[in-house]
């Protein structure tokens, strides 16, 4: 993403909250927030704008931190008129869903500065990329935080403890059944990350003929993110995602979706998260 298309996307952002705003009711509450959104939800795009003319390191730094701070303000607003019932939740969603989106890319500007400076250890000063380090396509701006787990389909979880419980000692952190009693999900603590044994319950579940095919074995491996919503947007973007099924239930209350098995060279690749 270069600087034009970051400042096009805060000032399209811009242009929604103030439609947002207009459409709140003429009440003691609405005029309130509204005050408050306006304010906040236009102010992004012109300190980001301010960026490009920074003097300083520590000035550069400045403007990127005041915009991401309004942005967040104006994340929560729109999640409190959500909260309120002041405008229809659904009516809010792609909106708290970008603001939630510009806030991990200025966020992870203002770390990637901040980081640079601090390894070199002095205030030479050039107009920095490190706004523009997150692509459109990398993992940074895809929202992976780190490996979350790696599934081995198996035909009876029983069976699959004997070995990876009791011969290797791994222990069971939890174990769910989930999607209606059409699978069971049960995952090891490996120490530095889990191992996920998925068994099929149901005689249709797709994981039963992966496993007539395929017998016992490694199935997918698995990305932690923050937000699963946010990064299927971004993975969507790149290609990297289908547009339909939608995220699925995960263990553990969570969210997941798997990505285009076509864009990861045949390698199922899952993402989980809230």
């Amino acid at each position: 993403m270069t600087q034009s298309q970051l400042s096009d996307r805060l000032w399209n952002f811009a242009a929604r909250v103030g439609k947002i705003v207009d459409a709140l009711p003429d009440s003691r509450l609405g005029r309130h927030v509204a005050g408050q959104l306006v304010r906040s939800g236009t102010s992004s795009a012109p300190n980001y704008d301010e960026s490009g003319a920074a003097e300083s390191r520590d000035d550069f730094v400045h403007k990127l931190s005041i915009a991401l701070k309004e942005l967040r303000e104006t994340r929560g607003w729109l999640r409190f008129i959500a909260k309120t019932d002041v405008l229809p939740a659904e009516k809010l969603s792609e909106a708290i869903d970008e603001a939630e989106q510009l806030c991990r890319i200025l966020g992870k500007s203002v770390l990637t500065v901040k980081t640079t400076r601090a390894a070199s250890g002095n205030e030479e000063w050039s107009m920095p990329d490190a706004r523009f380090q997150d692509s459109e396509n990398s993992a940074s701006d895809l929202g992976f935080r780190a490996l979350d787990h790696f599934a081995i389909a198996v035909p009876s979880t029983e069976e699959a403890l004997k070995v990876w419980r009791d011969r290797l000692g791994f222990p069971i952190v939890c174990s769910e059944v989930l999607n209606g009693g059409a699978v069971r999900l049960t995952h090891l603590d490996l120490g530095n990350t889990h191992l996920q044994l998925v068994e099929p319950l149901t005689p249709d579940h797709p994981i039963r003929a992966w496993l007539a095919q395929n017998g016992p074995g490694l199935h997918h491996f698995c990305f932690r993110v923050d937000d699963v919503g946010a990064s299927h947007a971004e993975l969507l973007a790149a290609g990297l995602a289908p547009a339909t099924p939608p995220p699925h239930q995960g263990t553990q209350g969570k969210r997941a979706l798997f990505l285009l098995k076509g864009a990861t060279q045949g390698v199922q690749v899952e993402i989980t998260g809230t």
